[in-house]
């Protein structure tokens, strides 16, 4: 009976087969152009995913690429043809919910090429060399020197000053292509069509001037010691001390007078090498190898006060400045956020200057509100301190670009504006090509004058009117058209 009851009974159904559910796929669409838009066929158009393969194609006749891809997302990567002087570009794209479009414009892309040399005509491996674009926010590219001295940099088609620093102990000096030994002066390398090939930069070996710097209660620690070479007119050149008071600066072979400038916060006086108050009584210093200088700071009188402009604002971060009418050593000291300022220096007759902070509108001047050194009153420092509060005028904004023909920014240009009373303001341009000061409102003349060393005309004698905010560009045309 039992068998009869199971023979009756039915096995249950099999379950159903599991059935994989498909992945998403979207597809992600590029474009490829330059910067004007123009097609870029043959650029490599490749997607990322954050784990797994990427997956490649080519953009086609009008620059199209499209990548079939699972929801996930990308880094597309497009890297154009050799040849085409187009920068390669990377960007995220998101195709987790839908199909992805995306534009991508190619910068135009330019090489500097060159050797490195040392003095003696050697190769110099593993040297730095940097190409710096005419801009304050954009960081310079680097590459550093082949076995064979090369070196080679992509970099965005513009122009470009180029520095070399040589490897870890090397001692070879840091300079400004070609053999400049600051950016004013430096060749301008212009990539905007053209690559730039056989640059050759020379590096100069260097000696050490080394030693500590004290005063009567022990180490002094970030005070400048700066030195200024005799041989060319170039400005001083500083480095600054440790905590325990030591400095190396490593410098060309030559003559040099030494200048020591204590910090701010502490009161004590710069002195001269090898121990003038005043820069006449300084002695240059001869340094054909390795050589140590110590030197001892003294105690000296403090000017303090503080800045104010017309209606009774404190100036802070301006610079307050003294210095004799034949300058023996400037000194420039900041003021703080209430205004106030303290400056260290010997007993001596000043004259005193306020130059205020970039983009102020504040006009730089000096104390009793006069324009030059010529005219300014003279501030008297005896062996004590002395107080002294300084009002400054606000005025309207004058700015410009100061370019070349080709127009490429020019670094150390000089502008002045004078009014009937004569000079007025003045400054000169920064990497950019750019200046700014501000002035009274008036009728300025303007002069532009070209940097040292350059083969450019300067232009004068234009006249403009400033109301408010005034924006004056120049164009320095060549010398020899």
């Amino acid at each position: 009976m039992l068998a009869l009851a199971l023979a009756g009974c039915e096995a249950p159904p099999p379950p159903p087969p599991l059935v994989a559910t498909p992945t998403p796929q979207h597809a992600i669409n590029v474009l490829v152009s330059r910067q004007d838009g123009t097609p870029v066929p043959g650029a490599a158009v490749c997607a990322a995913p954050t784990s797994g393969e990427e997956r490649c194609t080519e953009s086609g006749p009008a620059g199209a690429a499209s990548l079939v891809v699972r929801a996930a997302t990308y880094t597309i990567r497009v890297t154009p043809l050799p040849g085409q002087r187009l920068a390669p570009d990377r960007r995220p794209v998101d195709a987790i919910g839908g199909d992805a479009t995306v534009a991508v414009r190619l910068e135009p892309r330019s090489f500097i090429t060159g050797t490195v040399r040392d003095d003696a005509g050697a190769v110099v491996a593993g040297a730095e060399v940097c190409a710096h674009p005419p801009s304050t926010t954009i960081d310079p590219t680097c590459a550093k020197s082949g076995a064979g001295g090369a070196f080679s940099l992509a970099v965005r088609s513009d122009v470009y000053k180029l520095d070399a620093s040589g490897p870890a102990g090397a001692r070879l000096i840091t300079q400004w292509a070609r053999g400049r030994l600051n950016s004013g002066e430096a060749d301008v390398f212009d990539v905007r069509t053209d690559d730039a090939s056989g640059v050759d930069i020379t590096l100069v070996k260097g000696v050490l001037l080394r030693g500590t710097i004290r005063s009567g209660a022990g180490v002094v620690e970030n005070a400048q010691v700066c030195t200024k070479t005799l041989a060319a007119p170039l400005p001083l050149d500083c480095e600054r001390t440790k905590k325990d008071g030591s400095y190396q600066a490593l410098v060309e072979p030559g003559q040099y007078y030494v200048w020591v400038v204590p910090p701010d916060n502490v009161r004590l006086i710069p002195l001269w090498y090898p121990s003038a108050l005043e820069g006449v009584g300084a002695v240059a210093l001869t340094i054909t190898a390795d050589r140590t200088i110590d030197m001892t700071l003294p105690i000296g009188p403090q000017l303090r006060g503080t800045v104010r402009t017309t209606d009774g604002v404190p100036l802070a971060g301006a610079l307050v400045c003294v210095d004799t009418p034949f300058p023996t050593g400037r000194i420039c000291r900041p003021t703080s956020v209430e205004g106030g300022y303290v400056v260290t220096t010997r007993p001596e007759t000043y004259t005193v200057q306020v130059l205020p902070p970039d983009g102020s509108d504040v006009v730089a001047e000096y104390f009793a509100g006069k324009t030059t050194w010529i005219d300014a009153d003279e501030v008297r420092i005896g062996p004590g301190d002395r107080s002294l509060d300084i009002t400054v005028t606000r005025g309207v904004r004058v700015e410009g670009r100061i370019r070349d023909t080709r127009g490429v920014p020019l670094e150390g240009a000089s502008v002045t504006l004078s009014d009937a009373r004569g000079f007025a303001a003045g400054g000169e341009t920064d990497p950019t090509g750019h200046y700014g000061f501000a002035v009274r409102p008036g009728q300025y003349t303007v002069d532009a004058f070209a940097p040292f060393r350059s083969e450019l005309l300067s232009v004068e004698g234009k006249t403009i009117d400033v109301t408010g905010f005034t924006v004056y560009d120049v164009t320095l045309p060549d010398a020899s058209p």
